[in-house]
């Protein structure tokens, strides 16, 4: 079948007579089509009283094989026909009703799959936004002091754990597995205390081992960013800590009498855990340090 763009006023006898006979434009003597149906879409309207009957600009041309059809097109495809040009191709029978399903199935499968992946991407970017604003609560209130420490169990307390802290700026918490299984040779007059509150300080160790006369104690700080450390220090207040500290005695004798007596003592609500540190991971002597050590002496002799 082929399907023709055609000038108004039309009949299907007409159409079958140009093509049965060869009446368009270029006359070939051996062309014989032999067309079987032929079908005009046309409109129907009333203008006052009249009755028009119109059709649509195109009709439909059915040939008793493809063969015919094919030449049908090549012979006159843009031909002129009663004052216009017609085009002739082959048309497109309409979809069946399981093919209009389908269509419409896929359609709606790939709206939904948009949907979904836009949701998706809504998401995502949602949940990065809000591990930003934690992030940034979180390090604010670490600086603020609003973050309460857990306490641990007695069991953790009797615990030994050997000393593994690297320097003052990688040092790290208990919790960390690298704290547990140290590598080095033990110190002989250093201890390792884990499990501190956050807020412990020089001072207040100082004052903890006062009996002992502990020659300097190094409690590393966290890190914090720049402008957080400095809102806190024009505050007056102190970083936390990182949890543990590294207290240096004159003897071992004095080690060991440290290790026997504070070890699982609960200081600021928290069981610290005290044992032998490591000669590789001390830290050097911090002159910020040893006068913090002083003004601490200092406070509490007055």
């Amino acid at each position: 079948m082929g399907k023709i763009g055609c000038p108004g006023q039309i009949t299907s006898e007409c159409l079958d007579r140009t093509f049965i006979r060869s009446k368009l434009g270029d006359k070939r003597p051996n062309t014989n089509y032999t067309s079987t149906e032929v079908d005009i879409p046309s409109k129907t309207f009333t203008r006052g009283k009249q009755t028009i009957d119109k059709h649509l600009g195109f009709a439909f041309v059915q040939f008793e094989n493809k063969a015919e059809a094919d030449k049908a097109i090549e012979d006159f495809n843009g031909k002129e026909f009663k004052g216009r040009n017609i085009y002739v191709k082959k048309a497109v029978p309409p979809p069946t009703e399981e093919e209009k399903k389908q269509k419409i199935e896929a359609f709606r499968a790939k709206k939904a799959e948009q949907k979904a992946k836009r949701a998706e991407e809504q998401a995502e970017k949602a949940e990065k936004e809000q591990q930003t604003t934690k992030s940034d609560e979180a390090l604010t209130k670490e600086a603020n002091g609003d973050v309460k420490p857990k306490k641990t169990k007695k069991k953790a307390a009797k615990k030994a754990v050997t000393a593994d802290a690297s320097t003052p700026e990688t040092a790290t918490s208990s919790d960390d597995p690298k704290d547990k299984i140290p590598d080095g040779k033990p110190s002989a007059d250093t201890i390792f205390i884990t499990n501190l509150d956050y807020k412990v300080d020089v001072k207040t160790l100082n004052s903890l081992f006062k009996e002992l006369k502990p020659k300097w104690i190094h409690v590393p700080t966290r890190r914090v960013p720049y402008h957080i450390l400095k809102r806190q220090k024009s505050k007056g207040r102190t970083v936390f800590n990182k949890g543990i500290a590294f207290v240096k005695f004159s003897s071992e004798d004095l080690q060991k009498q440290a290790i026997a007596d504070f070890n699982g003592k609960e200081l600021n609500g928290r069981e610290i855990i005290v044992d032998i540190a490591i000669d590789a991971r001390i830290p050097k002597t911090d002159t910020e340090e040893q006068n913090s050590q002083e003004e601490a002496s200092q406070d509490e002799k007055q």
